[in-house]
C-alpha cells in the first residue's frame, strides 16, 4: 500500500466515525463505571456507553480483519463486531473462562463487543478518588484518561472511542508497512 493509499484509507476510517460520546472524567468529578478485569489489571468504562454485558458465545471469524478483531456475533438479530479488549491495549488475550464476557459498547453510533476476562462490578466512584491520567504520566496511551483509586486496587479509566481509534490507526499503519 502506498503512503497516499494509507492516508486515504485513514481518512476514510476517520470519516466513517462520528464523534463518540466522551466520558467526562477527571480530578474532582464522579464517574459511574463498569469495572473490567483482565490479566493486565482493572479497567473502567463509562456506564453510559455500555449497552449490555453478555456471556461469551461463539463468534464467526472475519477473514482479513485486524489482529484485535475476534469475529462477529448475532445479538438478538443485530450483527455486532467483537474485539479482544486485551489486544486493543497491546497485550496477548487471556484464556477464556466461565467469567469471560462480551461487553457491548456504543461506538460512533454503532456497537462493538469487547471480550473481557470478567466484569467485576458497576459502581459510582467519587471524584476525590479519581486522578487525571496526565498527572501520572500516561502519554503513551491517550485512551487511559484517568485512574480511580479504590481501596482494593487502581482502576484505569478508558475512553473507548480513543481506544478504538488508536487500534484502527495502528491496523492501517501495519497494513501500509506490509
Amino acid at each position: 500500500m502506498t503512503p497516499k493509499q494509507t492516508t486515504t484509507k485513514l481518512a476514510a476510517v476517520k470519516a466513517a466515525r462520528t464523534e463518540p460520546r466522551k466520558p467526562d472524567w477527571g480530578t474532582g468529578k464522579n464517574a459511574h463505571i463498569v469495572i473490567l478485569r483482565s490479566e493486565e489489571g482493572f479497567f473502567g468504562v463509562d456506564i453510559n456507553l455500555v449497552q449490555e454485558i453478555v456471556l461469551m458465545q461463539e463468534l464467526t471469524e472475519v477473514p482479513g480483519s485486524a489482529n484485535h478483531v475476534a469475529g462477529m456475533t448475532d445479538l438478538r438479530g443485530r450483527v455486532v463486531p467483537v474485539a479482544e479488549f486485551s489486544s486493543l491495549l497491546g497485550y496477548k488475550p487471556g484464556e477464556r473462562t466461565d467469567d469471560t464476557r462480551i461487553l457491548v459498547v456504543e461506538d460512533s453510533g454503532g456497537h462493538i463487543g469487547l471480550i473481557v476476562d470478567a466484569v467485576t462490578e458497576v459502581m459510582m466512584v467519587e471524584g476525590d478518588k479519581i486522578e487525571d491520567a496526565t498527572t501520572i504520566g500516561s502519554i503513551e496511551h491517550d485512551f487511559i484518561i484517568a485512574v480511580a483509586k479504590l481501596d482494593e486496587h487502581l482502576v484505569s479509566l478508558v475512553d473507548v472511542g480513543r481506544l478504538l481509534e488508536t487500534a484502527d490507526q495502528q491496523s492501517i499503519e501495519l497494513a501500509a508497512a506490509a
